[in-house]
């Protein structure tokens, strides 16, 4: 299954050159309904949930990608304005990457007690936030690099880079991405990104 990630220029180079992607917590993310979709119309519920999300805060890690990379707000979103990259990887087991469903309503209060919310509550967002087409890998912290009190995931078999995306109003040129790369990914395709002519999506630049 190919999916894809982005990231600045800057940090996007420098993951690169390490060969890694960052992951992120829970606590972290831009979405401030993660881990709360269920309507909290008592303290109870609004304390369980806020506890729940604390303790998975601490305790996993979650890698964001998105099925498409042609949604310019994505770009716009998670890649500093099209001047960032995107990454296209390939992971060998489809079971790694959960896709995400969205909803228009928060779910009843009763969800609490089926023994299957808290996964459901894991990969489910709001329904505006639908185009970014997500899956993600959620994992123990441990089962990530540290650095800095930050968390990495390593290119590996389980997920190879394969291809590289420049955002269409970035500087950045082949060989210079090309300087950052380890010598196992050299063979990696780099293609540059442009505005369709004829629909709102983000193409291959063809002749570039």
């Amino acid at each position: 299954m190919k999916l894809y990630h982005y990231m600045d220029e800057v940090f996007g180079l420098k993951n690169l050159s390490n060969r890694r992607i960052k992951a992120s917590t829970f606590d972290n993310l831009n979405d401030p309904f993660e881990l709360l979709g269920i309507e909290t119309s008592t303290p109870y519920i609004r304390a369980s949930l806020n506890r729940m999300k604390l303790g998975v805060s601490r305790e996993f890690g979650i890698l964001c990608f998105s099925k498409i990379w042609s949604n310019p707000v994505q770009w716009a979103h998670y890649a500093n304005n099209h001047k960032g990259i995107c990454v296209e990887l390939e992971l060998s087991n489809k079971e790694d990457a959960q896709e995400v469903k969205y909803y228009s309503e928060r779910f009843k209060s009763n969800l609490i007690d089926d023994q299957s919310f808290p996964l459901k509550l894991l990969l489910s967002k709001f329904k505006h936030w639908e185009y970014e087409k997500e899956y993600r890998t959620i994992r123990d912290l441990n089962n990530f690099e540290k650095e800095n009190d930050l968390y990495f995931q390593p290119f590996n078999e389980d997920m190879k880079l394969s291809k590289i995306i420049i955002g269409c109003q970035s500087k950045l040129t082949r060989s210079e991405l090309e300087k950052s790369l380890c010598i196992q990914d050299r063979g990696v395709e780099i293609i540059y990104a442009r505005a369709a002519f004829k629909s709102f999506k983000i193409v291959k630049y063809q002749n570039k």
